[in-house]
């Protein structure tokens, strides 16, 4: 990787025997960056060969280590300890936005989600454009200043005029379902499961109610059929009117808006442009 900042075993080291958490593509460790830093250490998981772990972890830096943005996670560099490889970053004392809000239950909900669409205009606008691929609220963390910031770019392209898609199959289809938009879930080619701005939007559509409730879309649905024939039905999670949510300030404005992002044809779902002065306004 000589392309990236390279850290090595003297200026970073891991404070924990195990992971701090888990995830489908890796595990994070809590480290020690020049021995002052705390850090999130974030290696790759899975069952394929070195080099297809390795392409993973070039696919994710190739995008991250260009993106400088106050709600887009810092990455700081590749540090190598032994034969494995870690993506650094800042480490978030307040955990993601789901465990945040569930201990600070006051939160101005408003404020982390315009935070959130603050980092997905950057993306979106950036050169070339940045598809973030996976947005949900577990991908979400909320720095010590009490700022959101969207992590895991484990997903996300970097959309290039004509170019060939080079990804595999399995990066095409993977992906959170309950955030996914229709186009995605009933996508038969790749060309048809490449990830845009619009699944993006549709995903913070979701995410938007998932700050307010605290629960996954579709909550009540635990089956995977059964989900993946509402989301191609059109259907909406159920809008939440619980008093506990409405006193967090969840009113005919945002549900407005969550169904606009959530609309079932791509091109009717408005830019984050259009989302960003909606949430502002």
């Amino acid at each position: 990787f000589p392309s990236y900042p390279l850290i090595n075993e003297f200026e970073v080291k891991r404070v924990q025997s195990k992971p701090s958490s888990s995830g489908g593509f890796g595990d994070c460790w809590e480290g020690v960056f020049l021995g002052q830093q705390r850090v999130a250490m974030k290696c790759l998981r899975g069952h394929g060969d070195e080099d297809s772990m390795k392409k993973k972890l070039d696919r994710e830096v190739r995008v991250w280590k260009n993106l400088r943005h106050p709600h887009i996670l810092q990455f700081i560099g590749l540090g190598i300890l032994g034969s494995t490889t870690y993506m650094l970053s800042p480490w978030m004392d307040n955990g993601n936005v789901l465990e945040y809000l569930s201990k600070n239950t006051s939160e101005d909900r408003l404020r982390l989600l315009l935070h959130v669409a603050l980092g997905i205009q950057y993306l979106h606008n950036f050169d070339p454009i940045v598809v973030h691929g996976d947005l949900k609220g577990s991908n979400i963390f909320v720095s010590s200043s009490g700022d959101a910031v969207i992590a895991d770019f484990g997903l996300s392209e970097m959309i290039l005029a004509g170019a060939e898609q080079s990804n595999s199959t399995t990066f095409y289809t993977a992906g959170s379902r309950r955030w996914q938009a229709p186009e995605l879930i009933q996508a038969e080619t790749k060309a048809q499961a490449q990830r845009t701005t619009a699944s993006d939007i549709f995903a913070f559509g979701r995410v938007m109610a998932e700050l307010y409730t605290l629960q996954v879309p579709f909550a009540e649905v635990q089956n995977e059929a059964e989900l993946i024939k509402k989301i191609t039905a059109r259907e909406l999670p159920r809008r939440p009117k619980d008093s506990s949510v409405v006193a967090r300030g969840f009113d005919d404005h945002l549900w407005a808006l969550i169904k606009d992002c959530c609309r079932y044809e791509p091109g009717r779902r408005p830019s984050a442009n259009v989302v960003v002065a909606r949430l502002q306004g």
